[in-house]
């Protein structure tokens, strides 16, 4: 640049008519002056310009970290209010499944099955709803509701084939099938239990409702007669 304006002024006064009489030295010494201070103005807001730009970048950053923050109090807010919903649906669902597995053990069983049955429409995911499936199949038998038991107790083991008491759904099972005369399925349900099971402590009340089931026959033929 300042190159530049010494050729600009030479130029200039290069065109100058001779008898003007101007000392050329000090005009070119004081547009040098000149030139300089341009030139350290120049340097000056350039050292500004930079001073604003990383000020700029500084402040982007600042409003990314921030805008970053808020996003995740906010995130963390959702999952804490999502957290305090499913701890408040589970609390709800274990109150529901408690109240009407007490009415099961106190014989109130028409109250038990609605309880139930309400239980595994509302939460049809939650921890107990297997176990709510079960005792579900259980008071229909205790009402003698042979066939809803039989239904509950077979999707109960297609569900939960895992559970811990699916051994004792295919007992229970197998107990409705003598009550609706469909002995020989119960007696393949407790030979299976016994097969499946045999250290299971469902496999003596099997064994013991096999042979109920199962009386040996009587010999048909009389004794031999002695000579």
């Amino acid at each position: 640049m300042r190159r530049f304006f010494l050729i600009f002024f030479l130029t200039v006064f290069a065109w100058q008519p001779a008898s003007a009489g101007i000392n050329t030295e000090k005009v070119i010494m004081d547009h040098n002056k000149k030139i300089k201070r341009l030139v350290r103005t120049n340097k000056a807001l350039n050292g500004k310009i930079e001073q604003l730009e990383q000020q700029q970048r500084d402040s982007s950053k600042k409003i990314t970290e921030l805008f970053n923050l808020m996003e995740y109090k906010k995130s963390s807010t959702v999952v804490e209010q999502t957290m305090m919903r499913v701890h408040e649906h589970n609390k709800k669902a274990k109150k529901m499944y408690t109240n009407a597995r007490s009415l099961l053990v106190t014989d109130q069983y028409d109250q038990a099955i609605v309880l139930f049955k309400k239980y595994l429409d509302i939460y049809p995911d939650n921890n107990h709803a297997s176990d709510a499936h079960y005792w579900l199949a259980k008071t229909y038998l205790a009402q003698r509701q042979y066939s809803l038991a039989k239904n509950t107790f077979v999707a109960f083991q297609q569900n939960s084939p895992l559970h811990h008491k699916y051994a004792n759904s295919l007992f229970e099972l197998a107990k409705v099938y003598v009550e609706l005369k469909q002995v020989e399925k119960s007696k393949n349900l407790l030979n299976s239990i016994l097969k499946k099971f045999p250290s299971h402590r469902v496999a003596n009340r099997a064994q013991q409702l096999l042979a109920k089931i199962s009386p040996t026959k009587q010999a048909n033929s009389e004794p031999e007669q002695l000579n």
